[in-house]
């Protein structure tokens, strides 16, 4: 890997800055893959050795009816050009129309992968270090799960992290994008809700619907109340239709929503969160149970 200033006029390309890094001679080989994701594994590796990051720009698969034959096209990261959205908002690109490209595609005869080098041109600075790369430090599928995993033993982020690097020591993850994926899963564990009505404890002898959040700890938390003309299922709808409203993804609904079988809130819950499991408290089954056998089992103290 050298600076170069020739080869951009010999490959014709007068409109990229006079000083390119030229990664040619890395990725130039005579080796055969025999599939298709050695070659990308390949790709990659060599990439991480020469601090430059490859991505898969085309991926094509041999389809009779379209005339496609098997090929894969990789280039730099910041290849293409930033286009512009009718929004109005100002957004920033990485893009700088990096001519950096790999063909590979297999032998005529259909046996191995072959490499070959359409550009090896960089027309931007390479990093330093590849730690906390935007690019290569995200985490892989199996590395997603391990973060999962850990997260619901309540492991720090920071032990995470070093989990992660005992795992791969060529891991170049750094501890802020260990907390990005832990937000998301955040946002994805969502606890039960407890709901229950009475009007016996209040001075306005209106139903007062009570709807209470529950940790992975047990721990109980207010989440919202209202009073009721009656406990029916219309206003059982309207009470659950403004809780909806307070979450900020539509698609993040209650999981499990517990009741005391009152057959009007489980209609609307039906209505209004229809993905959510239905299940009825425990507490409030001991207590029936309770109530029911006590006529029937004698009292022997």
């Amino acid at each position: 890997m050298f600076y170069a200033t020739r080869t951009v006029k010999e490959q014709g390309m007068e409109n990229l800055p006079q000083i390119c890094v030229d990664t040619s001679d890395a990725f130039i080989t005579t080796q055969r893959f025999g599939t298709r994701e050695e070659v990308i594994r390949w790709i990659k590796e060599v990439g991480i050795g020469n601090k430059v990051t490859v991505i898969i720009r085309r991926s094509d698969t041999e389809i009779c009816n379209r005339e496609r034959s098997n090929k894969l096209i990789f280039g730099c990261y910041k290849g293409g050009k930033h286009k512009n959205t009718d929004s109005g908002t100002q957004s920033a690109s990485k893009k700088c129309g990096c001519p950096f490209k790999i063909r590979s595609t297999p032998a005529k005869d259909g046996s191995d992968w072959m490499i070959d080098v359409k550009c090896g041109l960089y027309n931007h600075d390479l990093p330093d270090r590849l730690e906390g790369h935007s690019f290569i430090g995200r985490l892989t599928t199996d590395e997603k799960q391990h973060v999962v995993d850990l997260t619901k033993r309540h492991v720090p982020p920071i032990y995470i992290l070093l989990s992660l690097q005992d795992r791969d020591p060529e891991n170049v993850t750094r501890i802020m994008q260990v907390y990005k994926h832990k937000s998301v899963i955040q946002k994805k564990i969502r606890g039960p809700i407890i709901t229950d009505s009475t009007y016996m404890t209040n001075k306005y002898r209106q139903p007062l619907f009570e709807i209470v959040g529950m940790t992975s700890t047990e721990l109980t938390f207010a989440v919202a109340f209202a009073y009721m003309e009656s406990e029916q299922t219309e206003n059982f709808c309207w009470v659950l239709e403004k809780l909806e409203e307070l979450f900020v993804k539509k698609d993040l609904c209650p999981q499990v929503i517990l009741t005391d079988r009152d057959l009007a809130l489980m209609k609307a819950i039906e209505i209004v969160f229809p993905r959510s499991i239905n299940l009825l408290c425990r507490f409030h089954i001991n207590k029936n149970v309770s109530a029911k056998c006590k006529q029937h089992v004698v009292n022997d103290l």
